[in-house]
């Protein structure tokens, strides 16, 4: 079985988002369920996908989003049969465990697991760069009573090993819990071993339990682990009589006959999308991170921290503002000379015009080396130029001979310098437009800057460059793989500029576009170092990031948003959107998760720094939706690019 490379990226499907990482164990688990499928071919012995296994390949042929394991159903004795030829059948990493096979267990479902945490090269490449343990649970389908006075006495018997189990798991050796093994003991007539693990055998004799009514030819089964307790999940043992078959990611999943009966047994209306209520243990991997980061002694680390100097940034002046600033300086200066002529002080308008000549030379030489020959802005400072000689002229005239027609040439001179000087502000707009560099790494990602990219076109007023940049493969223990490079695969339509062949360090953009916010915290993929958020911060004073894909809107107080808000690290807690100077997401009130993701991950002082540095305009991904689509984000994002200067912390 092997997956292609789009499968283990990023995606959002259902409105859910999935991290690759989640993609690399989903790979990890279906490797094992096919050494499992090889097993049970080979073997003759029928298997089954069950929950949410078998919802999403019912429903969708793939995972359900939400979903971060596998689980399959054997029949008790089909499973017995597994138990032994799994011994000389399973690959050395994978083992399996369950109340028959190992005498610490304390479940009442079995699993096959690969156990190995860790680098191991020939492991790792095997499984798809996926460095934590995967598993798949194995459900059992026992025989139910077929009265329901044995069921009451089975039930009431299972209470009392419940009762067993809940007291031991305090930890605590009393009167109380002897006094409910003795119990255990007379009722099932068994010796516990009290120098051992009690809920290990606790466990074993409730899964023996279970199995009592096997081999009575009853007409339902169940998976008695959630039927004694929750009366849920048994089903016509008809509805298991022969598998059919499923396309399930290049395999042929086997599953119920009438998985009609099983699914809406289990879910109701299956076909409705409810997303998995709460955590759960979710992600399954995350249990394996604190492990693996001390097996790597610190050196592997998927996690972002924040450090205040994240908010931090130095403050950028690119050739246009400079060049705004120069005409503004020469406006005042010019403003200057004629209060000094209003005063009679006409030798101190000769040196003052004499040297803002000299600095309009030299602004119009470095005009002409940045952007050539034949500029608006170089014609208007000639014409300030020639201006300020003929003042400096009747000026010098003034100075050595008065007279009416003689002051009146000197003040239409200095008028005319100062009219000249109004033009050059509108020059230099049309020279030196405000530079937006886009850097999407993805052709499909482009979608959502694309409408952004034509609004700033179509109103004439801005320079936008579209860099596609390189991304990288990561093998589990974070170092590079291939490189990818998408540049050919955009719109023919765009002019697309070689990432190659932009010097960031002499263009110094009015404003550079990420939507990839991760820098080296993806497991799966990153971009090239070089355009990390942390590193494009130093090429220009305004970092704007807006997100590549939309989400459902997630409310971190509702259960059923539990496992979204906690995939929100995957791109809320993330460098991008502490060294942005602007995030623009689809919504206020996924500003509002944002922020909450953010309280939890660095506190509230931490989010209120970034209250203002969020903005809930919308996303070009929603088009023409009212308040949320390309019309807010392009004016949040022209309202933000117009600012006169960043702002400070």
């Amino acid at each position: 079985m092997k997956l292609e490379r789009e499968f283990f990226y990023d995606e959002v499907r259902d409105g859910f988002y999935i991290p690759g990482i989640m993609k690399r164990a989903w790979n990890a688990e279906l490797m094992i369920l096919s050494e499992v499928d090889r097993i049970c071919k080979k073997y003759d012995i029928p298997y089954y996908a069950g929950g949410g296994t078998l919802l999403g390949a019912v429903r969708d042929r793939q995972f359900i989003p939400w979903d971060d394991d596998i689980d399959i159903i054997m029949v008790r004795k089909d499973f017995h049969r597994f138990i032994e030829v799994s011994k000389k059948e399973l690959p050395e990493e994978l083992v399996l465990y369950s109340t028959e096979v190992n005498p610490d267990c304390k479940e009442l479902a079995a699993s096959v697991e690969k156990v190995n945490i860790g680098f191991q090269d020939e492991l790792l490449r095997k499984y798809r760069e996926y460095p934590y343990s995967a598993v798949i649970d194995i459900f059992f389908l026992d025989e139910r009573a077929k009265t329901p006075e044995a069921e009451e006495r089975w039930k009431k018997s299972l209470e009392v090993i419940a009762t067993a189990i809940a007291i031991a798991n305090l930890n605590k050796k009393n009167k109380l819990l002897e006094n409910q093994l003795k119990k255990v003991e007379e009722l099932f007539n068994v010796n516990l071993d009290r120098k051992k693990g009690l809920q290990p055998q606790l466990y074993s004799l409730m899964d023996k339990v279970f199995q009592e009514f096997n081999g009575q030819g009853g007409e339902e089964l169940a998976i008695m682990s959630f039927y004694a307790w929750k009366g849920k999940l048994n089903y016509p043992r008809s509805a298991f009589d022969k598998p059919k078959f499923l396309p399930f990611y290049g395999m042929q999943l086997p599953i119920p006959k009438d998985y009609d009966t099983v699914l809406r047994t289990e879910y109701g209306d299956y076909h409705k999308k409810v997303k998995g209520a709460g955590e759960h243990g979710y992600p399954c991997f995350k249990r394996n991170e604190r492990q693996l980061k001390e097996i790597s002694k610190g050196i592997w680390d998927p996690s972002y921290h924040f450090a205040k100097e994240d908010l931090e940034r130095p403050q950028i002046q690119n050739f246009r503002e400079i060049a705004m600033i120069t005409a503004e300086f020469l406006m005042t200066t010019q403003k200057q000379i004629f209060k000094d002529y209003q005063k009679g002080e006409v030798y101190a308008c000769l040196t003052r015009l004499s040297t803002i000549q000299e600095e309009a030379i030299v602004f119009g030489n470095a005009i002409e080396k940045k952007r050539g020959e034949g500029t608006e802005s170089v014609s208007v400072l000639e014409e300030y130029c020639d201006d300020v000689y003929h003042a400096y002229q009747s000026l010098d005239a003034l100075n050595n001979k008065k007279g009416e027609e003689i002051e009146k040439e000197a003040e239409e001179n200095l008028k005319k310098a100062e009219y000249s000087l109004q033009k050059l502000k509108l020059a230099l707009e049309k020279d030196f437009k405000r530079q937006v560099v886009f850097l999407p790494h993805s052709a499909k990602h482009f979608e959502s800057l694309r409408p952004l990219v034509d609004a700033l076109l179509e109103a004439g007023d801005t320079e936008c460059k579209i860099i596609p940049i390189p991304y990288y493969d990561k093998c589990g223990d974070g170092s590079l793989q291939e490189m990818h490079y998408e540049g050919e695969d955009f719109p023919k339509e765009y002019e697309i500029t070689d990432y190659r062949k932009y010097d960031f360090a002499a263009e110094l953009p009015d404003c550079i576009v990420i939507n990839s916010p991760y820098d080296q915290f993806n497991q799966v993929w990153t971009v090239d170092p070089f355009f990390y958020s942390r590193e494009m911060k130093r090429y220009t004073n305004k970092l704007v990031y807006i997100p590549w894909f939309v989400t459902d809107e997630i409310n971190p107080k509702d259960e059923e948003d539990g496992k979204a808000f906690i995939n929100m690290e995957y791109y809320v807690t993330v460098p991008g959107l502490f060294h942005s100077d602007l995030s623009i997401v689809q919504s206020e009130e996924m500003k509002k998760a944002y922020l909450a993701k953010i309280e939890e991950f660095a506190g509230r002082d931490i989010r209120k720094k970034l209250e203002e540095k969020i903005v809930g305009a919308g996303s070009c991904l929603l088009h023409n939706q009212e308040g949320k689509g390309t019309k807010g984000v392009v004016e949040c994002f022209r309202e933000f690019l117009l600012q006169a200067s960043f702002r400070k912390e």
